[in-house]
């Protein structure tokens, strides 16, 4: 998903998550005089199977502040174009052995009815894992809605004070930090065990649209989910860097924060980490 940006959704499946089930969280104690809300979300999902929960769009409603992972503008877009494709001089084909980048064209064909020369054209300029990302995204056959869009276009609405935890910069880096070698050898794998991984994505939607946040937990769509280097850049890093402007937005207005599923779960995911800090995590069910 992770999880910003990408379809990476689940792993590490943490006490906290599977005692307690949902997308959408009130957070209150610890010195708060009203409280504030966390929802999960996916960073995109097929237009028909796109839901958002009434129970989410009334906890916008009654909050001050709203607050997404990073910037949505014409800046933010340029900036995370570029921490997605290689640098000038680089593709996948001077980067993959003859033999792998083969499987990647043939599969492209086979899948996608997308010839070698336009591969090569059109895609292999991007870095393993912004393809393995386009890969499910093709694989739904349609078109796609994204949360965080959806959700920001209701709090300018309502006039709500929008934010972003980071700059579009800071996901870049934590993109470029995972070291190529691996997204490589997580590309080969989704490759290899794409029907898979398309079965586990609808399972995953189906999952989300419940509310059932323990089922999305349950399903890793990409080998980058058992990488340490991906979990510790992307995820580890980041919440701990977000924990801080959260508890400020809190501590001052009622807030809404709507950050990608992944970066609920685990010992170090948001959820734990609020609930270290002496806040009370309330799950509030969602219909669907």
């Amino acid at each position: 998903m992770k999880k910003s940006l990408f379809l990476v959704f689940a792993l590490i499946c943490s006490s906290l998550a599977h005692a307690q089930n949902s997308i959408l969280w009130e957070v209150s104690g610890n010195g708060l005089t009203t409280p504030s809300y966390i929802m999960g979300t996916l960073k995109f999902i097929g237009e028909k199977e796109f839901y958002l929960p009434k129970e989410a769009v009334a906890k916008m409603g009654v909050s001050k502040i709203f607050a997404i992972e990073d910037q949505v503008d014409h800046k933010a877009q340029t900036q995370l174009n570029k921490a997605v494709h290689f640098p000038k001089g680089k593709s996948l084909k001077t980067e993959l052995s003859k033999e792998d980048y083969e499987k990647v064209t043939a599969f492209f064909n086979s899948e996608f009815k997308i010839s070698p020369k336009a591969f090569e054209k059109e895609y292999a300029h991007l870095i393993p894992l912004a393809l393995s990302i386009n890969m499910t995204r093709m694989a739904l056959g349609e078109s796609v809605k994204f949360y965080d869009i959806q959700l920001l276009e209701i709090a300018k609405k309502d006039k709500i004070e929008t934010y972003s935890l980071e700059p579009i910069e800071r996901e870049s880096q934590a993109i470029q930090a995972f070291p190529m070698k691996d997204q490589e050898t997580a590309l080969l794998h989704s490759i290899a065990n794409f029907e898979k991984q398309k079965s586990e994505y609808r399972k995953l939607e189906i999952a989300y649209l419940r509310g059932d946040l323990d089922k999305v937990f349950e399903y890793s769509l990409h080998p980058t989910e058992n990488n340490p280097i991906f979990i510790e850049e992307f995820y580890t890093k980041r919440n701990l860097e977000w924990m801080p402007k959260i508890e400020k937005m809190m501590a001052s207005k009622p807030s809404f924060i709507a950050v990608g599923v992944s970066h609920l779960e685990g010992d170090k995911g948001i959820l734990n980490l609020l609930k270290q800090k002496g806040y009370t995590l309330t799950p509030i069910q969602v219909s669907h």
